[in-house]
């Protein structure tokens, strides 16, 4: 089911399927374009879990404003769950989405019973930033299809691009002058994210995932949030995959849901 929630400030889209008794919300990473149309192709991916939890997929807010920050994304995926009733779930985040569910687990941890942080930071290092100032740039000139371009060259590992190039570039080539808007938002805003001296008080049980083929963040920025959380939290496990993947290792690697799956069966 593909639907929208409203509140009194914003509107954001949402996809559910599967039927558990248990909530599972999944953040998505940094896009061009909204996720939620793309539904039917992250329920296949995440079957798993259908049958023991009911799954949640939500987008950013509509219209994000300027300087949106990650404490803002958090606030309003909080305000969003809160309106469809959803008080307690486990997470899983991936890239920027990895950030907003670690600062929501910081701002509402009776919500979050535990997380999945997948090729994520706990702030913007040099690597990030230099791939977050060359988007910016892209999409100020309005350039669709260096922008998609450049993307699909640092978001997944090289076999996986050279496979998918082509479609990805065309199926963005089209932007519109909203959709350069929002992704631009989402960007600036997020170019300060630092929440390294937070990580201490993430109590949930986490598993942090990362990649040495990781393009955008690096390995070590997910060992570095295992290292930050687990200093104070015995129920964190770390999973580097090797640089046979890329970023978006949580799309490439066939396992990935599999261990997510068991870390929170186990906990």
């Amino acid at each position: 089911m593909i639907g929208k929630v409203e509140t009194k400030d914003f509107k954001m889209s949402y996809a559910s399927f599967g039927s558990g008794d248990k909530n599972l919300v999944i953040i998505p990473g940094l896009s061009l374009r909204p996720v939620t149309p793309f539904a039917i192709a992250i329920e296949n991916a995440y079957g798993i879990f259908k049958e023991e939890y009911t799954v949640y997929l939500l987008d950013r807010r509509e219209e994000a404003p300027e300087e949106y920050t990650s404490v803002d994304m958090a606030r309003d995926t909080y305000e969003a769950l809160c309106e469809l009733g959803i008080n307690k779930a486990h997470f899983i985040g991936a890239s920027q989405g990895g950030a907003i569910v670690m600062e929501l687990s910081l701002m509402h941890p009776k919500m979050v019973e535990a997380i999945g942080i997948a090729s994520s930071s706990a702030y913007i290092n040099d690597m990030s930033r230099e791939v977050l100032e060359s988007w910016i740039e892209l999409a100020r000139k309005r350039d669709a299809i260096g922008l998609a371009t450049h993307m699909v060259n640092v978001v997944y590992s090289t076999n996986m691009s050279e496979h998918t190039k082509e479609g990805y570039i065309h199926s963005f080539k089209d932007l519109s002058e909203e959709e350069f808007s929002q992704f631009l938002n989402l960007c600036i805003g997020f170019a300060n994210y630092d929440i390294r001296s937070k990580l201490s008080s993430i109590s949930c049980p986490s598993i942090i995932v990362g990649c040495e083929g990781d393009r955008v963040f690096g390995p070590e920025t997910s060992r570095e949030i295992y290292e930050g959380i687990s200093s104070s939290n015995d129920k964190c496990n770390l999973v580097i995959y090797d640089d046979s993947y890329g970023h978006a290792v949580y799309d490439e690697a066939d396992d990935f849901k599999e261990k997510i799956y068991k870390f929170f069966a186990e906990i």
